[in-house]
């Protein structure tokens, strides 16, 4: 295959598991369980009131936003990407696909 057209499915890919875990309804009650159970723990330790209106558990906010998670969710496929088919630039791949993840994300809208 194409090593072009590797990285815009792998790109692709990406943006649909960063966007199933970010925003979808059909995951939305899995994963915003985890994201409250996650704040609840996070206020629990701190002792600290809970906010409305953002996330103060990094691992909460991270499964809430689209740039921050499909950094990692990017990574994570250009890794396997490349140990399956052997990427020449791995760390470049990994960088402008979560660019492009992120990009989508913006401009998708519900």
């Amino acid at each position: 295959m194409n090593e072009f057209v590797l990285i815009v499915l792998l790109a692709l890919a990406c943006y649909r598991v960063t966007r199933l875990v970010t925003t979808d309804k059909i995951t939305e009650p899995i994963f915003d369980r985890l994201r409250f159970g996650l704040e609840r723990r996070w206020h629990e330790k701190h002792d600290e009131p809970g906010s409305a209106t953002h996330f103060n558990s990094k691992l909460a906010f991270l499964l809430s936003c689209p740039w921050c998670l499909g950094f990692w969710v990017s990574g994570a496929g250009t890794l396997l990407v490349s140990l399956a088919y052997g990427l020449d630039y791995p760390i470049i791949t990994w960088f402008a696909v979560s660019t492009v993840v992120g990009f989508l994300g913006r401009f998708d809208s519900e």
